[in-house]
């Protein structure tokens, strides 16, 4: 006897067998209940999740002279008739090979004749999207008003290519695809009367691998079986079926989480030298993102079809992500599945796209980037109090030091002159003769040296000069300063006082004054031109940041 593959030999025979698709089986098992069967069906869905297999169900409960809520006994004639394909009551055509007006128009001409010995003859047609437009004309009005004997049963996996005046004459039901538990469940169970033992993994593998097909399933379980033997491990699994294994895939994202570009060149060189399909290693890849993200949600895990150790492995590694830059990895790994079919060398495509994601940056949103821009504002006013008592601080030691000098240099003078109990009077500031030119001639010295000890106090002493002297009190005037700098100056006349006494060797007093002049014009454009490029510099800094463009 011939071997028959697992896919034919654990065909569901009746609506309580088929799998996943509960909502279609009970919906025709109380059409039944209620004699309420439609003249026409269409099934539609993915591949392998029982289209085919309910229509036939559908036939054989319609036809079986035993039958009980549509579910057919599988036992007489007719139901074994049917099974095998030759009853002919019961038509299967392929919709992909007899696709012409001619074949409808026989179609039409058959369905006329009454049944030979079932209750009903019935039409299942198969890839019925594959049909042609005269075709699909051909078959609308048998379709609508069939004869009281005759039944329509239609799958497609392509909806949208049947016309709409077909759809609208049948009853349409949408398959699902098939949970990978319920996949897992089907699985065990034939390993189970087949004798065969596994491990858990290798079930979930298979199981991920078919994709929502139940008949995926069982073929790759068929060419694991012949490989295997009587015992499935995880690694033959891995090697039959050309996969990655997700400990790979934790490597990749942690190296490019952690920067390591060590880790990231060691995993690359593994997957070339595997020989691994780089589109299966980047559709991979992207379901493995998708599960951090998933991961990273706080009922998220819930919706992740694996074991629950590596759903733990998932939500560990999520933390170490931030969701912003899961989604920016993802973008990259969609352009990568787009055009690496495309390219002569999809392997340095892939490595130059890893490398890419090892130097991305962090996300940061613009409340944090602000934040961080006040705390650095707060950071220079607590840096220019410090800058202001430092040199508080080093004029106190510099006034100690001119004291000690005078002390000593007046001890030195009693030792001269031997008479120590005579003090020496200090000169009068007086003597010295100064008037406004000197003051003016000295005006630049005393800039550069403020500018040395302060510099934001030096560049607005640039747009002033000495007006008057008068009594020790100096008067300077200020041009075309805004308020905020005139304020600067009043609130280090201190500094700016020592500055001047150092250089003229005499305190005297200084009072500022704001003039407005049209000779500093020049100034004035100059200083909004190098703000304009200031803002043009920082604007030019977010944009590098964000990875965006002016758009004009």
């Amino acid at each position: 006897m011939s071997y028959k593959v697992l896919s034919l030999k654990y065909r569901p025979q009746s609506f309580l067998d088929v799998i996943g698709q509960d909502h279609v089986t009970q919906t025709l098992i109380n059409a039944f209940k209620k004699n309420r069967v439609g003249q026409g069906y269409i099934f539609t869905g993915p591949r392998g999740v029982g289209k085919t297999t309910t229509a036939r169900i559908l036939a054989k409960g319609l036809n079986c002279k035993n039958s009980k809520n549509g579910n057919p006994c599988n036992k007489c004639n007719i139901c074994d008739e049917i099974t095998e394909y030759r009853n002919l009551d019961v038509l299967e055509i392929d919709g992909a090979s007899n696709r012409g007006i001619e074949e409808i128009r026989n179609l039409r001409e058959l369905i006329k004749f009454s049944p030979m010995n079932s209750s009903y003859k019935i039409f299942i047609i198969d890839e019925v999207h594959m049909l042609t437009n005269q075709a699909f004309n051909a078959l609308l009005r048998t379709l609508e008003e069939p004869p009281a004997h005759g039944k329509f049963i239609m799958c497609t996996t392509d909806i949208h290519k049947v016309p709409d005046t077909i759809i609208s004459r049948c009853q349409r039901f949408d398959f699902n695809r098939i949970s990978i538990n319920d996949i897992k469940e089907s699985v065990n169970s034939i390993l189970s009367e087949e004798k065969i033992n596994s491990d858990l993994e290798s079930v979930e593998a298979i199981a991920v691998k078919s994709e929502g097909s139940m008949r995926d399933a069982l073929s790759i379980l068929d060419q694991i079986i012949a490989f295997s033997d009587n015992k499935i491990n995880y690694k033959d699994v891995e090697k039959i079926l050309g996969l990655v294994s997700s400990e790979l895939y934790f490597r990749l994202t942690n190296s490019i989480n952690d920067k390591n570009s060590d880790l990231l060149l060691e995993t690359l060189t593994e997957i070339r030298n595997g020989g691994i399909p780089i589109d299966d290693v980047v559709k991979g890849l992207n379901v493995h993102i998708r599960n951090l993200m998933y991961a990273s949600l706080n009922d998220g895990v819930k919706a992740l079809e694996m074991s629950d150790d590596l759903k733990k492995e998932y939500v560990k590694s999520s933390k170490l992500w931030d969701i912003r830059d899961l989604l920016r990895i993802t973008e990259v790994l969609n352009d990568l599945e787009l055009n690496i079919n495309r390219s002569n060398q999809p392997y340095i495509m892939f490595e130059i796209s890893a490398l890419k994601l090892l130097e991305m940056d962090q996300s940061i949103s613009i409340e944090e980037l602000l934040n961080q821009s006040s705390n650095n504002v707060k950071d220079d006013v607590s840096t220019e109090k410090d800058q202001k008592k430092n040199d508080s601080i080093l004029n106190n030691e510099i006034e100690e030091k001119v004291i000690k000098d005078k002390v000593i240099e007046k001890n030195e003078v009693h030792k001269k002159d031997e008479k120590p109990d005579k003090v020496i009077e200090e000169k009068n500031d007086d003597d010295l003769s100064l008037d406004i030119e000197s003051m003016k001639g000295k005006w630049s010295t005393i800039i550069t040296n403020v500018t040395n000890v302060r510099t934001s106090i030096g560049i607005v002493l640039e747009h002033s000069s000495p007006i008057d002297f008068d009594k020790k009190v100096l008067k300077i005037g200020v041009y075309n300063q805004p308020k905020f700098s005139l304020d600067l100056l009043n609130n280090n006349k201190e500094v700016i006082e020592k500055v001047i006494a150092n250089e003229l060797k005499q305190r005297v007093s200084i009072n500022f004054s704001e003039i407005h002049d049209k000779s500093d014009t020049v100034d004035f454009k100059e200083q909004s031109t190098a703000n304009k490029n200031n803002d043009s510099d920082a604007m030019d800094s977010v944009i590098e940041l964000f990875d965006g463009e002016i758009l004009r």
